[in-house]
């Protein structure tokens, strides 16, 4: 019987679910073990600190990981290191240490946007400092969207109309200055000619394109060969954000109206990432699509209950099936397709 190794936090914690118990628990271990098992793989669940490069058990198993949403992404930080370190021992890391290196970092997963030529016609420029921004400032048109390089759920996002407007963006979303260490280097540049301060605003984000007149958006997650999609209206009072309206003011399945073409698009770049599962965020103008943001592990699962069924392509047409599926279910048939695959 095939093995699967699955990394949990320091909490025990595996994966992100909605309607989890206890409260932001993640995932049933017991079920997600379950659904393996019924499909002829063994599990072992692992804390990161368990982790021993020298282990050959790593490199003769599937290895699979959560993320974290931890404050300031300080534990985060932890797992990047030990599954890049994993990948580069040759273990098989599901999914590939780059899609953890994206998930909650919007200039990465930008960059792997533009690596990939996904929806190529959305431009943005990433940018590490206010000082960096300053020397492109003609290159950026205006109105445009400010992202900052980590939130959810709309959080970092805003519709800036002008320079000033950027400008003051970039100083509200930069993390709090130490004042003893701008003292220290205001020190410098007196005692040393010519030498250039650090920027007190050097936090990386996004200007991106801005897309008038869009009343919603669509999430769609692909989980193998099931996908499930629901429409977020831009609520009032939410100015140009969808995300973040609540899940009980969303549309979900058949109800979403999904436009003709957008599933297709959405498959064809799951299918180019390479991964078991995907979460794509589309805006659609009335001629184009565009994905705003992606992540690949550790996105929210709300849309998979709320569904009450899934999309699939049966005859070169995208059904939908009503069945009610666990989030672990749909979770194991996924990696379990693409080992397979």
């Amino acid at each position: 019987m095939n093995k699967i190794i699955i990394l949990t936090d320091y909490k025990k914690k595996f994966g992100s679910k909605h309607f989890d118990t206890p409260y932001r628990s993640g995932m049933d271990k017991k079920k997600l073990a379950y659904y393996f098992k019924d499909s002829g793989y063994l599990t072992e669940f692992k804390s990161f600190n368990e982790v021993h490069l020298d282990d050959p058990e790593y490199k003769n198993s599937a290895v699979l990981y959560t993320s974290s949403e931890d404050i300031g992404y300080r534990y985060k930080s932890y797992i990047e290191d030990i599954i890049f370190a994993l990948e580069l021992n040759g273990c098989k890391t599901i999914p590939e240490y780059k899609h953890l290196r994206a998930n909650n970092n919007k200039v990465f997963m930008e960059l792997m946007r533009e690596i990939t030529e996904i929806t190529p016609d959305l431009k943005s420029k990433v940018f590490g400092s206010l000082n960096d921004l300053k020397m492109r400032i003609s290159d950026i048109t205006f109105p445009c969207v400010f992202k900052a390089a980590e939130g959810a759920s709309g959080t970092g996002v805003a519709l800036v109309r002008n320079q000033q407007e950027l400008y003051a963006q970039v100083k509200q979303h930069s993390k709090k200055r130490n004042y003893f260490e701008d003292f220290k280097d205001h020190a410098r540049a007196l005692k040393h000619k010519g030498y250039i301060k650090e920027s007190i605003y050097r936090d990386k984000f996004i200007v991106q394109d801005f897309i008038p007149n869009l009343k919603n958006d669509w999430k769609v997650y692909i989980f193998g060969d099931k996908l499930f999609t629901f429409m977020r209206p831009v609520l009032k009072g939410r100015g140009i954000k969808a995300s973040g309206g609540g899940y009980d003011n969303y549309f979900y399945g058949p109800e979403a109206k999904a436009p003709k073409g957008m599933f297709d698009i959405a498959f064809d770049i799951f299918k180019k990432l390479n991964v078991p599962h995907v979460s794509l965020d589309f805006a659609y103008d009335g001629k184009q699509f565009s994905v705003l943001e992606f992540q690949s592990l550790y996105f929210g699962t709300a849309g998979i209950p709320y569904s009450k069924g899934y999309f699939t392509k049966q005859d070169n047409e995208w059904k939908f099936i009503e069945e009610d599926l666990e989030i672990e279910k749909v979770y194991a048939d996924s990696i379990i397709q693409y080992l397979k695959n």
